[in-house]
């Protein structure tokens, strides 16, 4: 993202959580930064886009906190997963105000399609997360239960976390995880003691957000694979198809590295033809790659 853009998005979000978003001019928001109002939409064409691209960026910060840290990679799940809930509960400590503010001025104007791709987007990364590492910690006979787990575990932490808000509980993420797993163990155990049948299971799932910017990327491969050797030489095409293979495996973990998504895009932008770019922009756009 643009240095620039980047501090109008934190200016307006600190803006946002001290005023709301009605009540927050333009004008405040350029104050903060010491700019120019006009240059503003030099960046967005208006406070709508801007309110759309910081509820997109605190999503983005808020699974950043879910990544398994470079120190953390020799532990073990179990040990990986309190550690991440205990992030994401002080990332939502951290930015109280803001949520507040977000419970306080749920209609916020931005258009209907947009606030359900951004709540799906979410809720679907967040259950993904849960469910990998409810597989991971209690083996492969938790898998059946693992989506019941995961909607089990999200109740618990709505709960908890809503509770702290409204009522200004000053609950610790450290505390907050490791009850949360002791509270996850209790569910599991009794999920698979009573053997009984899940209540949510995969067929009924209807998919997620993945399967548009996923469906966009395999067209692009499509494209790539019925190129001949007259369009592009073969180095170049197995390279593309590498690429392009290990970015759609990535953007389908439950919290990508985005750092890694972002390097291949820009690779696949840098090689592909001209003539397919269109296609892979059409993905960028979202997957929020593209400005």
């Amino acid at each position: 993202m643009n240095a620039r853009k980047h501090q109008i998005i934190e200016a307006a979000m600190r803006c946002f959580a001290r005023k709301g978003f009605h009540a927050t001019s333009i004008q405040e928001i350029v104050d903060e930064l010491g700019m120019a109002k006009g240059s503003i939409y030099f960046y967005f064409k208006g406070k709508e886009e801007l309110v759309l691209a910081v509820l997109w960026h605190f999503v983005e910060r808020m699974t950043a906190e879910l990544a398994v840290l470079p120190e953390e990679r020799q532990l073990g799940p179990r040990e990986q997963f309190r550690l991440q809930l205990v992030r994401y509960f002080d990332y939502f400590r951290n930015n109280s105000e803001f949520l507040m503010m977000l419970v306080q001025e749920p209609q916020v104007n931005i258009g209907q399609e947009q606030k359900t791709k951004l709540l799906h987007e979410l809720r679907h990364r967040l259950l993904m997360w849960k469910r990998q590492y409810i597989v991971a910690i209690y083996g492969d006979d938790a898998s059946a239960y693992s989506r019941d787990g995961a909607y089990l575990l999200s109740g618990m932490l709505n709960e908890i976390m809503h509770t702290c808000l409204l009522e200004k509980r000053n609950i610790k993420g450290e505390r907050a995880g490791s009850y949360l797993l002791e509270r996850l163990d209790d569910v599991m155990a009794g999920l698979a003691g009573r053997g009984s049948a899940p209540l949510m299971n995969d067929e009924d799932s209807k998919g997620g957000l993945d399967n548009e910017y996923v469906a966009a990327l395999r067209e692009f491969v499509k494209d790539v694979e019925r190129s001949g050797p007259e369009a592009l030489e073969p180095e170049r095409r197995s390279d593309l198809l590498e690429a392009a293979d290990r970015l759609i495996e990535e953007i389908g973990q439950p919290i990508p590295d985005r750092i890694l998504v972002r390097s291949l895009y820009a690779y696949l932008k840098a090689l592909c033809l001209p003539a397919w770019r269109d296609r892979l922009e059409a993905a960028g756009a979202m997957l929020k790659l593209e400005p």
